[in-house]
């Protein structure tokens, strides 16, 4: 869920490039890396099947109905990080490679890897980052159209003592503790994503958190930075 924050206009370029994983129980954001390759949470996919799964980017309508900024794949690959394993997000990642390439527009575009110490000193010391999704209003329906929100980084003492469960170095947490603006179910997979002097990186992966926007809690992300030599593996092997 991305509460209480603004709707992203039809038609509007869109850098935090999203997409929808369909399949029975499952419905995720994810970001395009390249033409052929998407970057999303492991968790998304504990019970995928590639066969079954399709992924629509350019789309800011959760509609069945066809949107023309839209372009559809299925997967031919889902590689999630070999260290993953169902319900522990230490290792929050994976990979889809797409059975068509995207064909690259205004509506879809890929984002950049950012460096490790690039992450650490220049990015992490910006103020405010953006997510964006489709999740669930808390306890309410699906939301009509792409949600996006800035939110904080969190330091890592104040996010250790708010959260109950292990905080490790492959997350950050992210977010605000008292007015309830958060990603949610639905969202999970999702960039998050920091503007650097015009251009656009995936500094982490919508993963998990202690419910939606609750007091005192934040969101955590995946750190995709920790996971860049793993990424560019994978892509070489599969290339």
């Amino acid at each position: 869920m991305l509460k209480c924050i603004e709707s992203v206009r039809f038609g509007q370029t869109i850098h935090t490039q999203q997409l929808h994983l369909f399949q029975s129980l499952i419905s995720c954001g994810g970001s395009l890396l390249s033409p052929e390759w998407v970057v999303t949470a492991a968790h998304c996919l504990d019970y995928a099947h590639s066969k079954q799964l399709r992924v629509r980017l350019g789309m800011y309508f959760p509609s069945p109905c066809y949107q023309k900024t839209e372009q559809e794949s299925g997967v031919s690959k889902i590689i999630r990080h070999e260290e993953y394993t169902n319900g522990q997000v230490n290792h929050d990642i994976a990979l889809l490679k797409l059975e068509t390439p995207m064909n690259l527009t205004d509506f879809v575009v890929p984002i950049c890897l950012p460096e490790k110490r690039f992450a650490m000193y220049e990015l992490s010391s910006i103020k405010f980052s953006t997510v964006s999704g489709w999740g669930r209003l808390l306890d309410g329906g699906p939301v009509r159209r792409m949600k996006v929100l800035q939110i904080p980084y969190v330091d890592r003492k104040t996010c250790k003592q708010a959260i109950r469960f292990l905080v490790t170095r492959n997350m950050f947490c992210a977010g605000y503790n008292k007015d309830g603006r958060d990603a949610c179910r639905g969202d999970g997979g999702g960039p998050h994503v920091t503007e650097y002097n015009g251009t656009y990186f995936v500094t982490g992966i919508i993963s998990w958190g202690e419910g939606c926007g609750r007091q005192g809690k934040y969101g955590i992300y995946t750190k995709v930075s920790n996971f860049l030599p793993w990424v560019r593996s994978v892509l070489t092997q599969n290339s």
